[in-house]
């Protein structure tokens, strides 16, 4: 159920503390799709076999490559951005081993595959990301066939925006990854 706030009204935001609460309560169940946005708690689509594929894909590529450099991929979990109002959940994020109390952090790459979050993916998560100082975030777009680059983090925007198509190659800005953006994406129908 979509709720829609007056932007007049002021909102009381909720924290990753009262998130964390909720859940050890049973208000909000490990199985349920949301995700804490800017003190707001922000609904997730359900996924579609185009985005399990995308999302399948990536870690099967990133893996070997995270391992090798002596970090692990995340995918799909809560990340710490060091924000006490934001714990989104991105699609796959590389990350140094978080300990088994502690969720990870420090990501040194975060992919969100968009299918129908573009606007949230392009701009509140990576104002977000942008703030955490995640060197690299990509945002892949299954329906445009697109990669799109986010780098150069500076307060809460990324200054280097580059749009990828799927003729063009994508090299990891803290990885050593070079892949061509045709194989991130579904194969032409």
């Amino acid at each position: 159920m979509a709720v829609h706030v007056d932007a007049s009204l002021p909102v009381h935001p909720l924290t990753v503390d009262d998130l964390e609460a909720m859940v050890r309560a049973g208000i909000l169940g490990e199985d349920d799709r949301v995700e804490l946005l800017d003190g707001v708690l922000v609904e997730m689509s359900p996924q579609g076999n185009g985005h399990a594929g995308a999302v399948a894909r990536l870690n099967m590529l990133l893996a070997p490559v995270a391992a090798a450099a002596g970090l692990v991929v995340s995918p799909q979990c809560p990340l710490d951005v060091l924000s006490p109002i934001s714990q989104p959940e991105p699609d796959l994020a590389v990350v140094p081993e978080p300990s088994w109390d502690a969720y990870a952090a420090q990501a040194l790459l975060v992919i969100e595959v968009s299918v129908t979050s573009r606007a949230v993916d392009l701009g509140r998560k990576a104002a977000i990301y942008a703030a955490a100082r995640i060197p690299d975030y990509w945002v892949l777009e299954l329906a445009d066939r697109r990669l799109v680059v986010h780098r150069e983090p500076v307060d809460d925007r990324y200054e280097d925006v580059t749009t990828l198509t799927d003729a063009d190659v994508v090299t990891a800005a803290r990885l050593p990854l070079t892949v061509a953006v045709a194989e991130l994406l579904p194969p032409r129908r």
